[in-house]
């Protein structure tokens, strides 16, 4: 019985959006402007394999796993393109807390929200992994553990 309560809450968490491979979604076609200036970009054009991950300044869960991105993103940036997507904030203060936190990888700015309506985050931190061909292999909502994110690169990287 513990067996079967188990499997159904892990279908139920999946299916929710919690973690997971959403097979085939892509990157919504919406535009992001750069947090060191410049034109802005379409989330759409980001190619694979690539991790994006929302964030706020207000979001502690952020401030504890953007570290952790970096780690991996300075072991693996070579192979896997990583984005970093500010919701909702102004530049300054958006540029002030990724210096605090060290993140060296491309920063952007969602001043609206849309990038987060198109992805349907519901909570930051919000993070996808998509492959080589543009697909989303992984959604995670909540701060991932770089064990996490290494696993969800490897999925990325080998479909």
């Amino acid at each position: 019985m513990h067996r079967i309560v188990t499997s159904v809450c892990l279908a139920v968490l999946a299916l929710a959006g919690c973690g997971g491979s959403s097979g085939g979604d892509r990157l919504p076609d919406v535009a992001v402007e750069p947090l060191a200036g410049g034109q802005p970009v379409s989330l759409s054009d980001i190619d694979g394999p690539a991790v994006v991950n929302l964030w706020a300044t207000w979001c502690v869960p952020c401030l504890t796993e953007i570290p952790d991105f970096e780690t991996v993103h300075e072991s693996r940036g070579s192979d896997v393109r990583f984005v970093g997507i500010n919701i909702g904030e102004d530049a300054a203060q958006a540029a002030a807390f990724v210096e605090d936190v060290g993140a060296t990888y491309d920063q952007y700015l969602d001043h609206d929200g849309s990038v987060a309506v198109g992805l349907e985050a519901s909570t930051m931190p919000f993070t996808v992994v998509i492959d080589r061909d543009g697909d989303i292999v992984d959604r995670h909502l909540g701060a991932m553990s770089q064990g996490e994110l290494e696993d969800a690169i490897d999925r990325a990287v080998e479909s």
